[in-house]
């Protein structure tokens, strides 16, 4: 049910659309002196009703009153957007029908008012009615490319990927310019077909993402995946120290796979010198490094208990939970229980806690997606990569 609130808010906007109306009507001699009277006489009889809590007879007499004259026109949208900002779409949905039943309405007035009917239907999740409107506005003179928004943003709800390819396609002609949106597209179509064993369906989807940057990141991802399906873990390796070289944040998605890869070719000397490569490289890496290899829960490489060790040591709140100067004196046997010890603990934390968060609204999750669910933006979200030890100390 509506509250007071609502209707009385409805009530001022119609008030200020009636003030402006009766300076206009009293401003012209030639018009009838009665009629601003009798409107503005209905004005205060809705709210009167509106302060009665008589709200369905105030909302019946708002919408009489609209089709009295075009001037309550931008008013009639106000109410019906009132009431779909306050979740009464069943109140928004009438309203709106109830200006697309007025014959007099322009073209650009009815398409305002069936792209206002779309966002109704959208707010009560009827997603198919608002499709239906939302299609039948992109050809619209004044509405097209919101409504080609809220197409994609419908298709991407529903993972409808090849009609939001089809209507970003689209948005993107109409405004001339392009977004690494349709390479996502793919890459989540190309996902769809490896999961289900169509490698070759696959691969031909990332065809179509290789001149993204983003769509480049994510392909590579999803290439390297594929390779390592198919035994062929040197073009696996690759491709997954291609991801590392453009973006190191991906160390936890990507160590595990390349730690097996290696693995699997007998190579394990070589990922030592890769991981000290990296660190090599940028001494920044090693905490980045320790943490992927202790979520991953990765052992039997001397690269990785090396940058885990180093992690112990110089983590400043860790440092207060353990006692450093003894585990730096500590025998190797010691000292290998003890950072396994602490490994353990500390993956047990990460596993419990969000590992990923949105760089664009701060949304976190233990989960790693692409798409965030907060802002809709697309590869926001990054591996936190650090322990939340702030916890563990109160």
């Amino acid at each position: 049910m509506p509250t007071e609130a609502t209707f009385l808010l409805a009530g001022l906007l119609i008030v200020f659309a009636a003030t402006g109306w009766a300076f206009a009507w009293f401003g012209d001699r030639d018009r009838d002196a009665e009629l601003p009277a009798r409107i503005n006489a209905d004005y205060i009889r809705g709210l009167n009703l509106v302060l009665n809590r008589r709200t369905d007879e105030a909302l019946e007499l708002f919408l009489q009153m609209a089709k009295v004259d075009d001037e309550t026109l931008e008013t009639h949208f106000a109410l019906g957007h009132l009431f779909r900002q306050r979740g009464e779409m069943e109140r928004a949905i009438r309203v709106h029908q109830n200006l697309l039943a007025r014959p007099s309405l322009s073209q650009a007035q009815r398409d305002q008012a069936l792209y206002a009917l779309g966002e109704d239907y959208l707010g009560a999740g009827l997603f198919d009615r608002a499709e239906s409107l939302f299609k039948d506005l992109t050809d619209s003179d004044t509405v097209a490319g919101t409504a080609l928004e809220r197409l994609v943003y419908i298709y991407e709800r529903e993972q409808e990927w090849e009609k939001a390819i089809d209507a970003q396609r689209r948005l993107e002609a109409q405004r001339g310019e392009k977004s690494s949106h349709v390479a996502h597209y793919y890459c989540e179509l190309a996902e769809r077909a490896r999961h289900d064993g169509d490698l070759a369906r696959a691969r031909d989807y990332l065809k179509h993402t290789v001149r993204s940057e983003a769509g480049a990141l994510r392909g590579s991802l999803i290439r390297a995946a594929i390779a390592k399906e198919e035994g062929d873990h040197a073009q696996a390796l690759g491709l997954y120290e291609q991801v590392l070289d453009r973006d190191s944040r991906f160390m936890p998605e990507v160590l595990p796979e390349l730690f097996d890869c290696y693995a699997q070719t007998h190579a394990s000397g070589e990922f030592e010198q890769y991981i000290e490569r990296l660190v090599g490289r940028d001494r920044s890496t090693v905490g980045n490094i320790a943490y992927a290899s202790i979520i991953g829960d990765l052992s039997g490489s001397e690269a990785l208990r090396r940058c885990v060790e180093e992690f112990v040591y110089g983590d400043e709140t860790l440092a207060r939970l353990v006692d450093v100067d003894s585990l730096r004196s500590a025998t190797p046997e010691h000292k290998s229980q003890a950072l396994e010890r602490i490994s353990n603990a500390l993956r047990n934390l990460g596993l419990a806690s969000a590992r990923y968060r949105c760089t664009n609204c701060g949304f976190s999750t233990r989960r790693f997606i692409w798409h965030c669910p907060s802002c809709k933006l697309w590869e926001t979200l990054r591996p936190i990569q650090r322990f939340q030890l702030d916890s563990v100390m109160g």
